[in-house]
């Protein structure tokens, strides 16, 4: 993930992803509030991906080239 577009949609769709499984959760019954935090376990492995590619970025500029 050299773009910082990718990681900047990988924050956008796990935090979307976090407050659709919270949204399930709160006003949904049954199955549907596993399937919440099944989403929400999602949600936070997407924080993770987001943070590592952020760190992978923290070295480059953002036309890809390595800072000396």
């Amino acid at each position: 993930m050299a773009s910082p577009k990718a990681q900047l949609y990988l924050d956008i769709t796990a935090k979307g992803l976090c407050i659709l499984g919270a949204a399930l959760m709160i006003f949904t019954r049954g199955a549907w509030f596993y399937v919440g935090v099944a989403t929400v376990v999602l949600g936070v492995l997407f924080i993770g991906a987001s943070l590592v590619a952020t760190r992978n970025l923290r070295g480059r500029r953002w036309d890809g080239t390595r800072r000396t």
